[in-house]
């Protein structure tokens, strides 16, 4: 294999690796940010627990405050019935007690309906409390692993860099001048393998003189999409 088709293969897997890279270490702040809102919803979901609890215990208040007054209201309405003696009177103030009464009723079933569900929502936090611990131990285990992998692609980044520009170094001057103008305009997107006479990037076939030149080590760009192309088996 000629060094001319070894170096465009190589430089064109090379460069592919690298915007590879690039395009994965760009993402990296995008991937931040999902953890980061997915951190954050789970902490909502701790707080409006807790703020639900106290909204229950103070509407508890509230309600065990209602019943208490209407208790009063309701023991003076029937200390007050003993002493009327007018019919008319008597049903109005009849009417009032039942009223209170249902009033009572509504009071204590409030009550209770609170007490179960506070029960409900406090008997809920230990399984609250491991699910937000759960959420600050995984994204301190992203912030670590993304950290690592941050460094690593990094590092392989500039050993990419550093091979790439020793294959291209490797080009002769009537090489490296077309090398260099395709990549300009093309970046990684500047080569194509070709493999039985036919461009892997755009399909198009060369004579099999042509395809033999190739293979022999004459540098060539597909008459179809302008890339440098090299022989593959």
């Amino acid at each position: 294999m000629s060094s001319v088709t070894i170096a465009l293969r190589e430089c064109h897997r090379l460069r592919v690796h690298l915007r590879n890279l690039k395009a994965e270490i760009d993402r990296g702040p995008r991937v931040l940010q999902d953890h980061q809102d997915e951190l954050e919803t789970a902490r909502q979901d701790h707080n409006v627990h807790y703020e639900a609890i106290t909204k229950l215990k103070l509407k508890q208040r509230e309600d065990e405050g209602t019943l208490k007054q209407t208790e009063t209201r309701l023991a003076k309405l029937e200390e007050q019935l003993t002493s009327i003696s007018v019919q008319k009177e008597y049903t109005a103030k009849q009417h009032e007690i039942e009223m209170a009464r249902t009033k009572k009723g509504e009071s204590e079933d409030a009550i209770l309906a609170t007490i179960m569900e506070l029960e409900e929502k406090t008997g809920a936090i230990p399984a609250v409390e491991q699910t937000w611990a759960q959420a600050q131990a995984d994204f301190t285990q992203f912030q670590v692993e993304a950290a690592e992998r941050l460094e690593g692609m990094k590092s392989d980044q500039g050993a990419c860099t550093e091979d790439l520009a020793r294959h291209e170094a490797t080009l002769l001057l009537d090489v490296k001048a077309p090398y260099d103008s395709i990549v300009k305009a093309k970046g990684p997107d500047a080569f194509a393998a070709t493999k039985a006479r036919v461009c892997q990037a755009c399909r198009t076939s060369m004579t099999e003189s042509q395809f033999i030149a190739l293979r022999n080590g004459t540098f060539r760009t597909c008459a179809t999409c302008g890339r440098m192309q090299y022989p593959v088996e």
